[in-house]
């Protein structure tokens, strides 16, 4: 698992190294998010696995593996050593013009391919509540001692660890805020900082408890979820009223008191629909997974 994170980590550079911060940030972002969904499924794994059926499944392994490494290597090397016929040209010439911001990445995923996003947001929806699904009333006995013997820390929640995760809560969410209102023309936006948030919140739960953070935040995720979709979809009917396609975006000057006159852009409401699907879909999974380790402890107390 640490050696997978390592990787994740290594692409990110690799983004950044090439000038693609968007991307850079997202990854960083999304290997958390994902090395903290692993570690917490591998929790509930047995401590002994069964043994290996003989060399055939290694020989098979193998031969799967190697024909994925070379499809994979295959589809690379012909993507970099084709002819360039790019559109990002098209992206570039309109983006501040069309999009009303500099940060085209972000005005493709919000604007000129908001319809994408739009599907990608609601297909994760549908993912993280058919997840609750699946956990909902589940109940796993957790395991006594590891798998040499040892019986699991006593001290669910160490003092260090809840120290410094506390006050790193409102920072980390005055982190995202930052990212979500400069991605439309700096690197950022409702996804990133969806995701920024969502660890912030996940970090509480691995600190302090389930119990600890229901009391100060309700543990339902389902309206936070269900409002990011609306918001999303509201922001697209929107454009139907003044008799534009759908998700169709505009953009001006707003005069704001002491603030003076800020640039804007409609596409800023479906990425806060994009920041709210992102959060309610990470927390419904992530938060969920960890209650059963509450169930798990109510279970071996019972025995």
């Amino acid at each position: 698992m640490l050696l997978l994170s390592v990787v994740g980590l290594i692409v990110a550079l690799v983004f950044a190294r090439f000038s693609a911060p968007d991307l850079a940030l997202t990854q960083l972002s999304v290997e958390v998010v994902t090395i903290l969904l692993l570690m917490l499924a591998m929790y509930f794994l047995p401590t002994r696995s069964l043994p290996d059926s003989g060399g055939w499944r290694r020989s098979r392994d193998l031969v799967i593996a190697g024909l994925s490494g070379l499809t994979v290597g295959g589809a690379a090397f012909a993507l970099m050593t084709r002819v360039p016929d790019t559109i990002s040209g098209f992206f570039l010439d309109r983006s501040v013009a069309e999009g009303g911001g500099s940060n085209v990445v972000n005005v493709i995923l919000v604007d000129f391919r908001g319809f994408d996003t739009l599907g990608e947001i609601s297909v994760l929806a549908i993912a993280a509540v058919g997840i609750y699904a699946l956990l909902h009333d589940l109940r796993l006995p957790l395991a006594r001692f590891d798998s040499d013997g040892r019986p699991w820390a006593r001290d669910a929640h160490p003092v260090i660890l809840t120290t410094i995760s506390r006050p790193l809560l409102p920072l980390a969410l005055l982190v995202a805020v930052y990212i979500f209102l400069r991605g439309h023309n700096m690197p950022g936006g409702g996804f990133i900082a969806g995701l920024v948030a969502s660890v912030a919140l996940v970090l509480q739960y691995l600190a302090s408890g389930v119990h600890w953070v229901h009391e100060r935040v309700p543990g339902d995720y389902h309206p936070v979820l269900a409002l990011g979709l609306l918001t999303a979809g509201v922001t697209g009917l929107a454009s139907w009223y003044f008799g534009a396609p759908f998700l169709t975006s505009t953009h001006g000057y707003v005069h704001w008191p002491l603030v003076g006159k800020v640039h804007l852009a409609s596409a800023i409401a479906f990425d806060v629909g994009v920041f709210l699907t992102v959060v309610g879909a990470t927390l419904l999974i992530l938060a969920n997974l960890g209650k059963l380790t509450v169930e798990g402890e109510r279970i071996r107390e019972g025995a």
